[in-house]
């Protein structure tokens, strides 16, 4: 008697066990299901952002690139596996790390400006912290006369612990507060 108490009792612990995974299974199933609507909808938004908002992004990308590189570059596009391509004066398309430090951080500028510009039609402030301390000063005067003509109708800061941002902004003529700390 006790041997069919003691197989019914871990028959009813086996039978409880098996009830518990199977509602875990179908909880684990339905997390599943709203994982695959979410990858769904991430991947249409996607595509439409690729096929709508890309070639807008894109263009605007390829235009600061063709200004802050005093016409260098004027052809700068992402391809689908996300490499930032740039079109040579020899016509070919070569990928963003072969080119120098200064042009990558051109291009990197290039970039955030252009997702600003793309992504919201506010007049966002622009804030920018060392961002040209791999620039030249040839690189550095570009951007300066850049940012003072494309956004005069931004507030546009700069963080710099060096003087050649002042000196471009003082020989340029471009209008600016300047505080030092």
């Amino acid at each position: 008697r006790n041997v069919v108490e003691s197989t019914s009792g871990k028959l009813t612990e086996i039978v409880e066990e098996l009830e518990e995974l199977k509602q875990e299974r179908e909880k684990l199933l339905n997390y599943n299901d709203t994982i695959e609507i979410a990858k769904e909808v991430l991947k249409e938004s996607y595509d439409e952002l690729k096929n709508n908002v890309g070639p807008e992004f894109d263009k605007k990308l390829s235009y600061i690139v063709e200004k802050i590189t005093n016409n260098k570059y004027n052809d700068v596009y992402i391809d689908n596996e996300h490499n930032i391509k740039i079109k040579t004066e020899h016509g070919e398309y070569v990928n963003l790390e072969r080119f120098s430090t200064g042009t990558i951080e051109q291009v990197n500028l290039a970039l955030r400006l252009a997702y600003i510009d793309t992504i919201s039609k506010e007049r966002l402030p622009i804030i920018l912290d060392e961002a040209f301390a791999f620039y030249d000063d040839e690189r550095l005067a570009n951007i300066m006369r850049f940012l003072s003509e494309e956004y005069i109708d931004r507030q546009v800061i700069i963080f710099t612990c060096s003087n050649r941002e002042k000196k471009i902004i003082d020989e340029e003529n471009i209008p600016a507060n300047i505080v030092l700390i």
